[in-house]
């Protein structure tokens, strides 16, 4: 695919991406990761989280409004030249490879555990390996059109097992309504806003989207029905099992779907679990590995990135290697990534908007002089 090479989609192509690429640790863990920091308040910490993003979300928007049409790399070489451009592109794409490796390695590793215990590690991640080669050779185009259709799908299958879930839960699971104390919401879910950290890639879609308004209201109504869909799983998971045993269950979803049972005609509903699950799984790693080999590709001035996309693969493909098990992938995770992530997404991006601004501003008043 060659860089300059004009690619246009909608909105709607835009918001299920963004939705999924933020909403998939829902399948994974993101509700039993509130349980852990704020215990019954897990789900009064997913709304603080999701306040605090929307605050950070709409000073970022303003930031950007006066670089319509231009994506975080160009608006980083406007700030510092074509250094700070490398330097944001390695930075950004960087995470994103990260999260690729990281993501990669979990969803194996949870398939593995659920459907294929005999399996070699390696031989389920080979099928995650082929799905985002191919989704790269094909490009965003591709990606985009496939999320649109996929996403309504998988949210749909979500909806059912939130629904079929209902005659299990127990309000008395809310108390104490502040869980492990007012201080955890906040303090750590401020830190837990991190769980946005793939909003960054929305800085990246300007190129191929249409204007300002656009971008602003994409950026909006993700983050909306994001914070909904994880409000709700926060809270229906903390409905369904009481702390302290909310701590226990592996993949709270695919629990959650197991207890579903409605008769003699509608049971085993964790089936439906494992197909939406492996179809988010799938269109997560696509984006993040394509838009990652973009980020990289455009901060080093290469004029094409499908001779990257191989090479890039085979690098996430170790990452995912490197820690030795699961146990180890979560820490890095949840000490790391979902930790700190938000100084990426949130405070470095932010900078370079403001840095952009100034160096914007300064030029302008000296052609003024």
């Amino acid at each position: 695919m060659q860089m300059e090479k004009k690619i246009k989609f909608g909105r709607w192509e835009a918001v299920t991406l963004t939705i999924n690429l933020i909403c998939t640790k829902i399948f994974l863990y993101f509700n039993r990761l509130t349980v852990e920091d704020a215990g019954n308040a897990g789900w009064l910490m997913a709304v603080f989280i999701c306040a605090v993003v929307a605050v950070l979300y709409s000073v970022q928007i303003w930031l950007y409004k006066i670089f319509e049409g231009k994506d975080i790399l160009d608006i980083a070489e406007i700030a510092g030249g074509k250094v700070l451009k490398a330097i944001t592109g390695f930075a950004l794409g960087g995470l994103l490879f990260l999260l690729a490796a990281i993501t990669m390695r979990k969803f194996s590793e949870d398939i593995k555990t659920v459907s294929l215990p005999t399996s070699p590690l390696s031989y389920v991640m080979v099928f995650f390996m082929a799905g985002i080669v191919i989704a790269g050779f094909l490009g965003v185009e591709s990606i985009v059109r496939h999320s649109a259709i996929v996403i309504p799908v998988v949210v749909a299958g979500y909806i059912v097992i939130l629904l079929g879930i209902m005659p299990k839960i127990d309000v008395t699971n809310l108390f104490p309504i502040f869980g492990t104390g007012v201080k955890n919401v906040l303090l750590k879910g401020f830190y837990r806003t991190s769980i946005f950290a793939e909003l960054l890639v929305l800085f990246m879609l300007p190129p191929f989207l249409g204007g300002y308004e656009d971008v602003k209201n994409i950026g909006y109504v993700s983050v909306g029905l994001c914070s909904f869909f994880l409000i709700t799983g926060s809270l229906v998971y903390i409905l369904v099992f009481p702390y302290p045993s909310s701590l226990e269950p592996f993949l709270p979803v695919f629990n959650m779907a197991r207890l579903i049972g409605l008769g003699r005609f509608f049971q085993r509903i964790e089936s439906l679990f494992v197909f939406i699950w492996v179809m988010s799984a799938l269109m997560y790693l696509s984006a993040v590995f394509f838009f990652a080999t973009y980020t990289v590709s455009k901060a080093a001035g290469l004029k094409y990135i499908r001779p990257m996309i191989i090479p890039f693969a085979i690098i996430v493909f170790s990452i995912a290697f490197l820690p030795p098990d699961l146990v180890s992938v979560i820490k890095i995770e949840s000490g790391f990534v979902n930790t700190w992530g938000w100084v990426v997404t949130f405070v470095f991006i932010s900078l370079i908007f403001l840095w952009a601004r100034i160096a914007k501003r300064g030029r302008r008043e000296n052609r003024g002089k």
